[in-house]
């Protein structure tokens, strides 16, 4: 079932889901497994091949050569989409290689990108390109700000559409744009004023000051959702807030987060906050374990809503189930 030993070596990642039934035993098993990749990797089967005008297309584009080499790659027309608030008046494609151009040339001399995979996908005709881009923002450019001299590696894909003459004709970025514009020290949306209460309840939330502190920044009934075990059955924010001030005074005395970044979003009303929880199991608290002396390092992510007067009203909040084991 397999080609003659091609000498090749994979590495793959997947996951197992395990149900197990009343007496304890695996009764069903489901594997998520991207076996294309791990298949192309050992050379067992050739991937379509990429049409060489999209290929072309990304570098001429990534390097900052702009619509004057890029036009050979593309339909006049071709049309351009990204859900990146820097991209959002941009709908052409001949705009957005002039805008990459201005980044690169300009704004960010001597920056660089990286090819990390590419794909192609014959029944859509598209082809994928994931990329990293790295520069420093060295240079004047109108509509940015004066030079701050830092730096951004910043990852995106390209979702490439190739006509039936093997041009393309429509290109959509996936580009996490507020991230990068953090890393460059750029104005991020998350500083509007009706984001500072969902910033001054992240902090007053974490450090364990519980809902005594928490309330001045939310309404009174305000509502919390989680998919984790341990809050299942917190359904407002006033538990939520009091859940954190158990673990991080009683369970974990000592314990200490991050905030890694934060963004809001206008248009929802929404305010993110990605963050990393630092902690020991010193302290006994109802419902876990007696101390275990094991320390755990876990990331995760709020998703907040502020209502019209600038107060939390809803909070969902996200975690890596994985990275939240106690460890030694």
């Amino acid at each position: 079932g397999l080609p003659a030993p091609t000498q090749r070596s994979m590495e793959t990642h997947y996951v197992y889901s395990m149900h197990v039934n009343s007496e304890g035993k695996v009764d069903r098993i489901t594997k998520v497994w991207h076996s294309a990749w791990a298949a192309a990797q050992a050379g067992w089967t050739l991937p379509a091949p990429l049409p060489k005008a999209a290929e072309s297309f990304f570098h001429a584009c990534d390097s900052g050569k702009g619509w004057e080499a890029c036009q050979h790659f593309c339909v006049q027309d071709a049309v351009f989409d990204a859900q990146a608030e820097p991209l959002q008046d941009i709908k052409s494609v001949r705009d957005y290689t002039e805008w990459m151009k201005s980044i690169a040339v300009v704004a960010m001399p001597g920056c660089s990108y990286e090819l990390n995979s590419e794909s192609f996908d014959p029944k859509t005709s598209t082809a994928v390109f994931v990329g990293t881009f790295r520069g420093t923002h060295t240079g004047n450019l109108e509509g940015l700000p004066a030079p701050t001299h830092k730096s951004m590696e910043t990852h995106y894909v390209y979702s490439m559409h190739v006509n039936s003459e093997g041009k393309v004709d429509r290109i959509t970025k996936v580009w996490h744009s507020a991230w990068a514009a953090a890393q460059a020290g750029w104005t991020l949306p998350a500083s509007v004023p009706s984001a500072s209460n969902a910033e001054s309840f992240f902090h007053a939330c974490e450090s364990g000051k519980g809902w005594e502190a928490c309330q001045h920044f939310c309404v009174q009934d305000a509502v919390f959702d989680a998919q984790a075990e341990p809050l299942q059955d917190i359904k407002s924010v006033r538990d939520y807030t009091e859940w954190m001030k158990s673990i991080a005074v009683v369970a974990m005395p000592g314990s200490s987060y991050e905030l890694n970044s934060q963004a809001f979003d206008p248009k929802t009303s929404t305010a993110v906050f990605v963050g990393t929880f630092r902690g020991t199991h010193t302290g006994n608290l109802e419902g876990l374990p007696a101390p275990t002396q094991r320390s755990m390092e876990t990331h995760y992510v709020y998703s907040m809503h502020v209502n019209s007067e600038g107060k939390v009203d809803r909070i969902t909040k996200l975690t890596w189930k994985d990275s939240q084991h106690p460890r030694r």
